[in-house]
């Protein structure tokens, strides 16, 4: 459970740190920390939490899962593609909505991490990117150093806190609905990543390499 609470809090900061070394660049190797964390997230979904959901779901799993998708579409009218790595140049006003719909989102992700050590690998994973997209857009801000910090600590703290809050949960809930719509959040920004990673649909022997080091690495994990 102790990991739970760890491994998505460092992660982000892993991230913000890259950010914070890079600034104000990006990275040129973010697309492939991308495609890395995209094809991994997925193959977690696929081989591990889809079969799951639906043995231990009910009639109303498929439900849950689509509802899942649809949330996380709408969240991202407020966060403009940030889980699935659009860095937004230039942007200097405190992003306000951007930091909100990424705390709703980091918070239902964690609820269920706790259970899931599989997913917990995948979600933390999919953070380092996550952390350094909002570390950047922090840093980039017109806002105060403190504000920057305590934001970048809120949104590191919303997973681990979602998996606390979930502890208290029914566990049967957490099976029935809580899983299958974090999987249906996590599988839309999973898709969205490689299906954006390729610029131009052009084929990228280094991206297509990284995906299949990702889809690997969850297929013995």
């Amino acid at each position: 459970m102790i990991f739970a609470f760890l491994l998505p809090f460092i992660a982000v900061f892993i991230g913000a740190g890259i950010a914070f070394y890079f600034k104000p660049r990006t990275p040129k190797g973010m697309k492939l920390i991308l495609a890395f964390s995209g094809s991994f997230l997925l193959s977690i979904l696929i081989l591990e939490m889809l079969p799951q959901v639906y043995e231990t779901g009910t009639k109303t799993t498929g439900f849950w899962v689509l509802g899942g998708i649809l949330f996380q579409i709408l969240l991202e009218f407020l966060s403009k593609g940030v889980e699935h790595g659009h860095t937004h140049h230039h942007m200097i006003k405190f992003p306000w909505l951007i930091l909100i719909s990424l705390c709703i989102h980091a918070f239902l992700e964690g609820m269920p991490l706790g259970l899931q050590p599989a997913l917990l690998w995948g979600v933390s994973v999919h953070k380092i990117p996550i952390g350094l997209v909002i570390g950047a857009l922090l840093f980039q801000s017109n806002a105060t150093t403190l504000l920057k910090v305590v934001a970048l600590c809120l949104f590191a703290l919303m997973s681990p806190l979602g998996s606390y809050v979930n502890s208290f949960t029914d566990i049967q809930f957490t099976h029935s609905v809580v899983e299958p719509f974090v999987v249906g959040i996590l599988f839309h920004i999973s898709t969205t990543i490689l299906f954006e990673s390729t610029e131009g649909h052009n084929f990228n022997l280094q991206k297509f390499l990284t995906i299949l080091l990702g889809v690997g690495i969850a297929a013995i994990f």
